[in-house]
């Protein structure tokens, strides 16, 4: 896996990525990879060739990261232009419209709405949502000085599990293939006793779910309620959509799930 992060937001989580030495991570910014622009346009027109600064080598599982209300996003669609030989999944972070300017606004819809359909046609292999308001209400908004740390590192630790869950066998079960249609996602993370979800973007019209179950040696020993759980949690599910589980085993003392979820219908603007 390669992270490229786009704009502070883009830095600030790939900071957090960068500690986990299996993840290479590439930062894109005015001054950084990028010449220093005044507007989204701007940023648009200028993206240099990224060959030598990427260095992706034969990397094919390319992250790109971008919030909506940085003005580097206007740079999204030409760096995604240089890398479309690789298996791009971008990961959007969607901003609280209560802190935006009208041009800030604008920049989020536009490049939301496009990002939405190159998913949609194929020309990248999925878009991930995320929205700070309602990771904010997960997590914590925290202090004004630290108001999007929360947010960042839960983003950033929703990408280093994925790999874990992708890298590592599981138990039971598998990670999930979605049909080839299905590429606009969402994640929320859970508890295992009573299946409360927590989402991180409020995804609308789900048509497949994967359930990732990370757990803990002690309740892999001793809970015998975990299975009949998790099998209750899936039959419901596929009572209305595609679902599937994979269980894992984790070093850690505790229990926890993410549920993704996929659609391939539009989404409409969070407000």
């Amino acid at each position: 896996m390669h992270v490229i992060g786009i704009g502070d937001c883009g830095e600030a989580i790939c900071t957090v990525i960068s500690k986990y030495k299996k993840i290479k991570t590439t930062i894109l910014k005015g001054g950084k990879g990028l010449p220093l622009c005044e507007t989204h346009e701007e940023y648009e027109a200028n993206v240099p060739k990224l060959g030598n600064k990427l260095r992706l080598g034969k990397e094919q599982d390319v992250w790109v990261i971008v919030s909506g209300s940085s003005k580097c996003s206007g740079a999204i669609l030409r760096i995604l232009e240089q890398i479309k030989d690789r298996e791009v999944k971008v990961v959007y972070i969607n901003p609280e419209s209560f802190f935006l300017s009208e041009i800030k606004k604008k920049q989020h819809r536009l490049t939301y709405g496009v990002l939405q359909e190159y998913a949609r046609s194929g020309l990248i292999n999925s878009l991930w949502l995320f929205d700070n308001k309602t990771i904010g209400q997960v997590v914590g908004e925290g202090t004004l000085r630290d108001y999007y740390k929360n947010t960042n590192d839960a983003i950033a630790n929703v990408l280093m599990n994925i790999l874990w869950f992708k890298e590592t066998k599981p138990l039971m079960g598998s990670f999930h293939e979605a049909k080839d249609i299905s590429r606009i996602c969402s994640v929320s993370v859970g508890n295992i006793e009573n299946h409360a979800e927590k989402d991180y973007f409020l995804l609308d019209n789900i048509t497949e779910t994967c359930y990732l179950y990370s757990i803990s040696k002690q309740d892999i020993k001793e809970n015998k309620d975990l299975v009949p759980i998790i099998r209750t949690k899936i039959l419901n599910e596929q009572e209305t959509k595609q679902a599937t589980f994979g269980i894992w085993e984790n070093a850690h003392k505790h229990s926890f799930f993410y549920s993704v979820k996929y659609t391939h219908f539009i989404q409409n603007e969070k407000k």
